[in-house]
């Protein structure tokens, strides 16, 4: 005879079988919320030595064969680091050239700048094979470098106030601009055109690929001595820009009015600048040794430390991964920094 007991345990032993056949058979849980797993944070998660010692890394680039190239100003070199954190570096052909600005070109090919000595470099990235190009103004020292909407690169020269637009083949000719524009940063715009920061006039620069010097715009930055510094193209059709010494992020129509102007406190030096494919905008803060992150629909700004001191984040771009690069000028190092 069962008891009361037994037969209620009978009966708990049917039903758990019977749940744990019904489960076997995929039946769908109807209640309950799933705990959703740690929210991801930013951070600077590798830092890669450059072999040279005192490299000076300066400026850099994702090439076509998906590797990240970059600049060494003080041995005159180009480096390459590859998707194995493999470095590779190679000489650049006028000594004490001082690369600056670095940049993807057409036809499997980097193009660099050589401030010290006012030549446009390229480098083929099968070869590595180099040609360089003297410009022809004794006073040019070529800093930025970018590719523009007509296959020809263009070149920002702080020391003779020019833009530059040189050829595949290396022909070069200039635009003038207002005397002591200082032109650092370039990019080419979502509208074709090419646009350069000008932290001498306080200013925005663009010119047009087709007649860029009757094109010629200098806007003011409505801040007094703010140093626009880095410039990137945004995906809301505008220009995004770093105000080095006013701590603010300007976004400028390509209509040619800067629209907005953002604090970016905590930030000390906002420099280098580009989006990310989150849609916010990521800077390098060389003054608090930081990754700095802009929620593009809110304007929340956070500040992400580079985990060697004093290293001195400065030009930035997007890697193979989509994850932030940028190079550590006073430490020797590629940073990578993900956000995603």
């Amino acid at each position: 005879m069962m008891t009361t007991v037994s037969v209620r345990l009978a009966l708990g032993a049917v039903l758990a079988a019977a749940l744990l056949a019904a489960c076997g058979k995929g039946t769908p849980l109807t209640s309950g919320t799933a705990t959703p797993g740690p929210a991801f944070t930013p951070q600077v998660t590798s830092e890669y030595a450059i072999p040279t010692a005192s490299s000076q890394p300066m400026g850099l680039a994702l090439g076509s064969d998906l590797n990240i190239w970059f600049s060494e100003s003080r041995p005159s070199k180009i480096g390459q680091l590859n998707e194995s954190a493999k470095f590779t570096e190679t000489v650049t052909p006028t000594a004490k050239a001082g690369p600056v600005g670095v940049a993807s070109g057409p036809n499997g090919l980097v193009w660099f700048t050589e401030k010290n000595v006012g030549k446009v470099g390229q480098i083929q990235l099968t070869g590595p094979t180099f040609v360089d190009f003297q410009l022809p103004n004794p006073a040019a020292q070529p800093v930025g470098i970018t590719l523009g909407s007509d296959g020809n690169m263009w070149v920002t020269d702080p020391g003779a106030d020019l833009i530059w637009r040189v050829t595949q083949k290396g022909v070069a000719t200039s635009c003038k601009l207002q005397p002591n524009a200082q032109p650092l940063s370039v990019t080419s715009g979502p509208d074709g055109g090419i646009w350069f920061t000008e932290p001498g006039t306080n200013s925005i620069g663009r010119v047009s690929v087709t007649d860029p010097c009757t094109s010629l715009a200098e806007i003011k930055i409505p801040t007094a001595n703010a140093s626009p510094a880095g410039i990137t193209s945004g995906t809301d059709n505008a220009l995004w820009f770093t105000e080095e010494k006013a701590d603010k992020l300007g976004r400028i129509a390509v209509t040619g009015q800067v629209t907005n102007e953002y604090p970016t406190t905590p930030a000390i030096s906002p420099d280098g600048i580009i989006q990310g494919i989150d849609g916010n905008f990521y800077f390098t803060d060389p003054g608090a040794n930081a990754i700095g992150q802009f929620k593009y629909k809110t304007q929340a700004v956070r500040l992400f430390k580079v985990p060697t001191q004093n290293a001195q984040p400065g030009a930035v771009t997007l890697g193979p991964d989509s994850q932030i690069y940028f190079v550590e000028t006073a430490a020797d190092k590629l940073g990578q920094f993900k956000y995603f």
